[in-house]
């Protein structure tokens, strides 16, 4: 009762409308000025809506997805024809410069990994954010990938991603397994904004890959006690773990946990791009200029 309150709301509405127009009201000035006038797109993105496959081991262009949410769909592409599995290029979006990490074939190998590292360094230099668009499953492994310097170029990736200064932006378009995810900037490396498509899938492991990795653990086990192994007892504790890490991967399970900053209709993909784009330009920013540590080469 001692008239600390400077307004009066009849409801939660009431009471959210009364916040936005004393935001309204702060007169705050963006670090950075307004961007120019941004032409949309030249696709429809009504098209959005078929791009990814019912099934999320079919690869899909990522580029036909660029396409509908980058200004006038201009998409200038960094080493194309090297590390096809990962495109990168820059564009604008909503008049926004923004460098462009999308995956395009599942698996990241060590030429998509150096590509990933360089391109990252040069947004830096550039002071650009960096928009990465997810379906991927994760690095190559088995002993020929290993030998070819897989483990230290994705290292390479990692490190990039995680000394990286400038303003991060994801979206899970299919499938965010394992360390790929982390490579593409997931949740763990603190992107600004992380949006899910409803068509995404995000765990630390394929339902198949996990059950089989426990399947091959508990087989070992009992082999190595001399005692027999249950063949019926195996298939149902793959059943169980395919099915539990499959619905605990559905984008509606992770966004109810806070995992990511909400499942968006993909013909928003654009808008809500365009509005984090202009929240992160409320403050400064600089990319890092060295400070990447150490790569191994």
């Amino acid at each position: 009762r001692q008239a600390q309150g400077d307004h009066f709301a009849v409801d939660e509405r009431d009471a959210l409308r009364q916040a936005r127009r004393v935001v309204a009201r702060l007169h705050h000035r963006k670090a950075h000025p307004d961007p120019p006038f941004a032409p949309p797109p030249e696709y429809d993105d009504e098209d959005l809506l078929g791009i990814v496959p019912g099934d999320l081991k079919v690869p899909f262009d990522p580029r036909e997805v660029i396409a509908r949410i980058v200004d006038a769909s201009d998409f200038d592409e960094f080493k194309p024809l090297y590390g096809t599995s990962l495109a990168t290029g820059w564009a604008s979006l909503h008049g926004y410069p923004v460098g462009i990490l999308a995956n395009a074939r599942g698996v990241l190998f060590s030429e998509e990994s150096q590509k990933a590292a360089q391109f990252i360094q040069l947004a830096n230099q550039r002071d650009i954010p960096l928009l990465f668009l997810h379906n991927t499953t994760g690095y190559m492994v088995g002993r020929e990938y290993e030998q070819g310097g897989i483990i230290k170029h994705g290292a390479m990736m990692i490190n990039a991603v995680s000394n990286s200064r400038v303003p991060h932006l994801s979206v899970l378009l299919g499938a965010s397994y394992g360390a790929g995810h982390y490579g593409m900037c997931g949740r763990a490396y603190d992107p600004r904004f992380l949006f899910a498509w409803p068509s995404a899938k995000s765990a630390v492991m394929g339902p198949q890959q996990l059950a089989g990795v426990l399947s091959i653990v508990a087989r070992q086990s009992a082999a190595a006690k001399g005692q027999p192994y249950d063949d019926d007892a195996d298939a149902a504790l793959r059943a169980m773990v395919e099915q539990q890490i499959e619905s605990e991967s559905l984008p509606m399970f992770l966004s109810g946990r806070l995992y990511d900053d909400g499942v968006i209709d993909p013909r928003d993909t654009r808008t809500v791009l365009g509005l984090c784009l202009s929240a992160v330009h409320t403050a400064p920013y600089e990319g890092a200029r060295g400070g990447f540590g150490v790569f191994r080469m």
